[in-house]
């Protein structure tokens, strides 16, 4: 008889590590594992495998945490081998060009302290073909096996404890991805990886899809019969959620995210028509997909993106909500007798004539209703930088707006029509003006429990910032 899929060894070092001004530790390592050949992975009977038919494979990690572990871990799917989720909340920076978890650099001090303030662990393991060794083109869904039992050996839900240090242990686990690691989230949970091959409970508490609106990966069953891959199928229609989540006793608590550019470019629609009454906590935000990550010389010199013509770029950012949300889920998964804000959809109208939208063959889309003045969403979550805005979100989604291979990512950013100083000036009179219409937006968002208290200060410094580089 055969033993089920499993971590076997761990190698790791730990040393130190500055993160939002206090030390913890950084384990960083390799696991090595094994697939069960009964797991519902396409493509593994084809595969070598061990004495007793198994699958072995081995990926990088990192866990990040105060000595010995804590209660909750955040699980970051990586997107293309990075840390996204950890970029996003700690705005964090690599020290350096290689971001494979064993050997990235993270340059030290940085940090908005967030993990420490909220008493997160944080980790990731590798997952996709080409990054994880062990993770083949032709069964790729072996990386979702690799991460359900990343988590399962970090909550300490195993038979037998694997060769080599213990890692950090932790009660629960949130698995959160943005973007393409997002659409692995919502693949895996899908697919039903997060059901625990020994309970049959869930292995992850709570998962978040940034970005995700039931978009999936072609890296397993899902598939079909096309070629498997680590990205969106071109004319492939988002899941609805009465599909990914189907197993009551092992489903996570789901929350799903859609930015103002996914309605254009990622069929945002699709998952908002069909919301109705379902209990997924779904949130609309105002900001672009991507953010400023990317310089110019990329976006449209390399890319090519807007018939490679530069433009301004939306700079509204979502990293105050994303550390909102993902404390507010902590809350709900520690009992603290919380809820999550009430799901907040945009308003919904046919695409505009002269619209650029990645159609989606048989299924009529729609974007976002947008106010005539400031050009900016009506509805969902009233970020401040867009109920107070500096500018309108024009183009909405920069050309062209496709999903035809990972690097056809253009439709991501949003283009940017700053005010003009004298516009400035009629609208908001002065900066104090201005602060004092942010400020309230920022109270009207924290009493509405989108925003937590903790981050209005930095939002008004950055405010500040913002308005006075326009020079009104």
């Amino acid at each position: 008889m055969t033993r089920p899929s499993a971590i076997t060894a761990v190698q790791a070092t730990t040393a130190p590590i500055e993160l939002g001004g206090r030390t913890w530790q950084r384990t960083t390592g390799t696991v090595h594992g094994v697939v069960d050949p009964g797991e519902r992975v396409a493509g593994l009977a084809e595969l070598p495998a061990d004495e007793q038919g198994r699958h072995v494979y081995s990926a990088e990690f990192e866990v990040i945490a105060p000595a010995g572990g804590g209660d909750l871990v955040l699980v970051d799917a990586e997107n293309r081998g990075r840390p996204a989720v950890l970029v996003s909340v700690e705005q964090v920076a690599l020290g350096s060009a290689d971001s494979s978890p064993a050997t990235a650099v993270y340059r030290p001090g940085r940090g908005t302290g967030f993990l420490c303030e909220h008493g997160f662990g944080y980790a990731r393991v590798q997952w996709e073909t080409g990054i994880a060794a062990g993770v083949p083109a032709t069964a790729q869904g072996i990386g979702q096996v690799v991460v359900r039992d990343f988590g399962r050996l970090l909550t300490g839900r195993v038979e037998d404890a694997p060769e080599g240090p213990a890692l950090p242990r932790f009660r629960a686990s949130i698995l959160a991805g943005i973007s393409q690691s997002a659409w692995f989230v919502t693949t895996l949970v899908a697919e039903g990886f997060n059901v625990d091959p020994l309970s049959g409970g869930r292995v992850f508490g709570a998962a978040v899809a940034v970005s995700g609106m039931g978009n999936w990966l072609a890296i397993n069953q899902l598939a079909g019969e096309e070629e498997q891959r680590p990205y969106l199928l071109e004319n492939a229609v988002p899941l609805g959620y009465e599909q990914v989540l189907t197993r009551p006793d092992s489903d996570p608590l789901f929350v799903d995210v859609a930015t103002y550019t996914d309605y254009y470019r990622l069929r945002a629609s699709v998952t908002a028509q069909a919301h109705g009454g379902h209990d997924v906590p779904r949130y609309d935000w105002p900001a672009p997909h991507a953010g400023r990550t990317y310089p110019d010389a990329v976006v449209f010199g390399a890319l090519g993106c807007n018939g490679g013509i530069e433009v301004p770029r939306n700079p509204i950012s979502y990293e105050p909500y994303l550390r909102s949300l993902l404390a507010d889920v902590a809350d709900v998964l520690r009992g603290r007798d919380a809820e999550l804000p009430p799901t907040a959809l945009f308003d919904l109208v046919a695409p505009p004539e002269g619209a650029t939208v990645n159609e989606l063959p048989g299924v009529e889309l729609s974007v976002p209703a947008a106010d005539e003045d400031t050009g900016q969403p009506l509805g969902g979550v009233r970020f401040p930088d867009a109920a107070v805005p500096l500018g309108r979100p024009l183009p909405v989604a920069l050309s062209p707006v496709g999903t035809s291979s990972i690097t056809d990512v253009c439709g991501n950013w949003g283009g940017w029509q700053p005010f003009s100083a004298d516009e400035l000036r009629e609208r908001y009179g002065d900066v104090d003006g201005y602060l004092t219409r942010y400020a309230a937006a920022v109270d009207e968002q924290i009493d509405a429990g989108y925003l937590r208290a903790a981050e209005r200060d930095r939002m008004l410094r950055h405010a500040r910032a913002a308005f006075l580089a326009t020079g009104a």
